[in-house]
Order: C-alpha cells, then structure tokens, then sequence
C-alpha cells in the first residue's frame, strides 16, 4: 500500500515536470501575436489562411448577430463583410488575398484586414 503510494507521487511529479519542462522548450518572438500583413500571409499554409478567415468570419458574424439582437446598426466593416462575402467560400477569399499580395510585392506590409476593407469591401459596398 505505501509502495503504491510513493509510485503515485512520483507519477505525478514526473508528469507534472514534463508538462512544465516542454512549454520552456518553445522560443520567445519578439511580438507575442503579430499583426497578419502580406509577409505573415504569404508564408503561411492553406489550411492556416483558411482557419484565420474563418476565425475572423466567425467573430464578425457573432458581432453582427449581437447588434441585431441588440437593435444596434453593425459598423460598415461588419455590414461590409457580411454583404460582400456572403456567397464566397474561405478559399475563394484566401485566393484573393493571396492574388493581392503577389501583384503587389511591394506592400507586402500591408495588414490582411486592411486589404479585406480597402481593396474588396469598401469598392463593392451596394451603400
């Protein structure tokens, strides 16, 4: 019974000393969330870009929800995105980005949520 004790403790300390030890092995950046501009965008992988669409997709749809519930007018960003890209998928969004920045090398540090507002919604806003 004390042996089965003792063995417990030290299964427990010995994962909780690899769980912890793991998280040391990770390196620092100097930003803990980057922005995401071209250079983010363009290194990242499809499956990235999609998931990072779909999270900001998901975030504006809830916004948009919360204010309707709410009786409040959605900002132009918000109403924007919902108008313009109700009927496109995230591949289709992601390969417009992606159109984007290979045609502009040079504003590669232009931010993703710039490029959506000022380049897709804002010139195919209906009002």
């Amino acid at each position: 019974m004390k042996i089965f004790r003792y063995l417990t403790v030290f299964l427990l300390a010995g994962l909780l000393f690899t769980g912890t030890s793991s998280c040391f092995a990770q390196g620092t950046t100097a930003s803990p969330s980057p922005d995401v501009d071209g250079f983010v965008w363009m290194k990242s992988t499809d499956p990235e870009k999609k998931a990072f669409l779909f999270g900001a997709g998901t975030a504006i749809a809830l916004e948009y929800q919360m204010r309707a519930k709410l009786s409040e007018e959605p900002s132009r960003f918000i109403k924007g995105w919902i108008e313009v890209f109700d009927n496109m998928s995230w591949a289709e969004m992601a390969s417009k980005l992606d159109t984007y920045y290979a045609s502009n090398p040079d504003k590669q540090n232009k931010l993703v949520f710039d490029v959506l507002w000022h380049e897709m919604i804002k010139p195919n806003l209906k009002n």
